[in-house]
C-alpha cells in the first residue's frame, strides 16, 4: 500500500520554517547562519510569519513565541552539528536529552507482539526516539526498531542513530520508506522483537488531496492554559497497527520535560506547541516583515 505523499507546494510557501532550511542550504549551512537567523527574529522580521498569526493561539506570550521560532531554527541546525560528531560524541549528544526531558509513565509494554508508537515531530524528536530505542532494548529486550519515514530527503540525523544505536547499545534501526509495498516489507520483518516508530502528525494541509477519515489522527497542541488546539494529522496507524497485530502505543509529549508511553485509546496526542516541528503550517500566509 502507498503512503500518501504531501503536496510540492507544503515545501514550497513561504513559511517561517521554509525560511529557516533556506537558510542553510547549501554553502550557507554554518553557524553563523544560526546567528545572523536569530538576530533577523529579534529585530523583528519574520513577525508575520510567527506563532501569534495562528488561530487559536493570538495570546500566547511573546516569549513563547520566541521559543517556538528559536526551535524551528535549532531543529534545522542539529544535522550540521551531528554530521561532525564522532559515535561517543553522538551517543552523548543524544543522551543529553535525558538531563532535561524526563521518562514519566510507560504502560503497554507487557502486552504481546510487535510494538506500534506513534510519536510526533517535537523539537527534540531524533534525540527522543534515539533514547526511546535505548529504553526499550533494556525494558522489554527490542533488538530490532523500524521507523517509518516518508523520504523525501535526506536526514542525516537518521543515518547517525541507525550507526551509534547499533554500536553502542547492540540495537538494529531500520529506515523503512513508505514508498511501494512498505508494509509488506514491514509484515515480514516484524517479531515480538520489534518495535515501529511512525511520525504521525503530518498535519493535514500538507497534501494536496484530503486524504481517506480512516488515514486521519489528531494532535493536540497546547500553550499552557492560554490556549489548546486540535489540529488534524494523517496518519493511518491504527489500521495499520490492527493489520501488522502490533500493540498500539503513544509516545506523548504532555508537558515541556515530560514524555510518557502510553495505550492508544483513540485520543490525541499531545504537545506543546512552540514544541511542535510543524507548528509554521498553522500560520495564515501572508507577506513577510521586509525588516531586517
Amino acid at each position: 500500500m502507498n503512503a500518501v505523499s504531501p503536496a510540492r507546494s507544503f515545501a514550497a510557501q513561504a513559511r517561517f520554517d521554509t525560511l529557516v532550511a533556506e537558510a542553510f542550504a547549501g554553502s550557507q549551512a554554518s553557524r553563523h547562519a544560526r546567528d545572523r537567523l536569530i538576530a533577523r527574529l529579534h529585530r523583528g522580521a519574520f513577525d508575520g510569519l510567527l506563532l501569534r498569526r495562528a488561530e487559536g493561539f493570538a495570546a500566547i506570550p511573546e516569549a513563547l513565541e520566541r521559543r517556538a521560532a528559536l526551535n524551528a531554527i535549532d531543529f534545522a541546525f542539529e544535522p550540521l552539528v551531528l554530521a561532525s560528531l564522532s559515535v561517543a560524541q553522538a551517543d552523548a549528544y543524544f543522551a543529553g536529552i535525558e538531563a532535561v526531558l524526563r521518562v514519566g509513565q510507560a504502560q503497554g509494554l507487557d502486552r504481546p507482539g510487535p510494538l506500534w508508537l506513534d510519536t510526533v515531530h517535537h523539537a527534540c524528536v531524533f534525540s527522543v526516539l534515539y533514547r526511546m530505542a535505548a529504553f526499550l532494548k533494556t525494558r522489554r529486550g527490542i533488538g530490532d526498531i523500524v521507523l517509518l519515514h516518508q523520504g523525501l530527503r535526506p536526514e542525516p540525523r537518521l543515518g547517525i542513530a541507525v550507526k551509534v544505536l547499533g554500536r553502542v547499545h547492540g540495537v538494529r534501526l531500520h529506515l523503512l520508506p513508505l514508498r511501494g509495498d512498505w508494509f509488506g516489507q514491514l509484515a515480514r520483518r516484524a517479531t515480538p522483537q520489534t518495535a515501529i516508530f511512525s511520525l504521525s502528525d503530518m498535519p493535514r494541509e500538507a497534501f494536496g488531496a484530503a486524504p481517506p477519515r480512516r488515514a486521519l489522527g489528531r494532535i493536540a497542541l497546547h500553550a499552557g492554559a492560554e490556549a489548546r488546539r486540535v489540529v488534524e494529522t494523517v496518519s493511518g496507524s491504527g489500521v495499520f497497527a490492527r493489520r501488522l497485530g502490533a500493540t498500539h502505543l503513544v509516545l506523548d509529549y504532555p508537558a515541556r520535560g515530560t514524555i510518557r508511553l502510553r495505550p492508544h485509546d483513540g485520543g490525541p496526542a499531545l504537545c506543546p506547541v512552540d514544541d511542535w516541528v510543524f507548528w509554521p503550517v498553522l500560520v495564515a500566509r501572508g507577506p513577510a516583515s521586509s525588516r531586517a
